[in-house]
């Protein structure tokens, strides 16, 4: 699946693909070269630095951003500029790449039909077109109820054999 992207903006402010991101400094680079860091002091206990939405918050200093001539196209409403850096980027960066292959684009509709193809088979031949039960506990054994079924019919057809003959 792609990865949604919502850090281009629109309004010709710089976006967070526009900083280079520099993984052994665990920092950004601005386009005119000033750094972006998540601590700009040192903490007797170190501090992690992850919110509750699973990002790290990256802060300029408001001395790099005030002499600055990009400073409209940086951060024209505050003073400094943040970027959030979500923990799981690594893997999102490898789904972006992944993505941009010829591969996958053709390979990815071919497993997205397959997919597809069982939920419609579900809803159409075994009668799945609603949950019965309520919470999500129930909505999950109804679930895997039905796709059990669906996967006995499966090995049914696969290792079936035709019966004996009789004479």
């Amino acid at each position: 699946m792609p990865v949604w992207d919502k850090s281009i903006r629109k309004n010709g402010t710089f976006s967070s693909s526009d900083f280079q991101w520099n993984e052994e400094k665990d920092e950004y680079r601005c386009p005119t070269g000033k750094r972006i860091r998540r601590n700009h002091r040192n903490y007797e206990v170190p501090r992690q630095g992850i919110t509750k939405a699973n990002t790290i918050i990256y802060l300029s200093s408001k001395t790099d951003c005030d002499g600055r001539s990009l400073k409209t196209q940086c951060c024209p409403n505050i003073t400094t500029r943040k970027i959030t850096r979500s923990v799981h980027e690594k893997a999102r960066d490898l789904a972006r790449t992944i993505v941009k292959t010829e591969e996958y684009r053709n390979g990815s509709v071919k497993e997205r039909k397959k997919v597809e193809m069982l939920f419609a088979h579900m809803k159409r031949h075994l009668g799945f077109d609603r949950l019965r039960l309520r919470g999500i506990d129930s909505a999950n054994d109804e679930f895997l109820l039905v796709a059990t079924a669906q996967n006995l019919r499966r090995l049914a057809k696969l290792c079936g054999q035709p019966p004996p003959l009789t004479i």
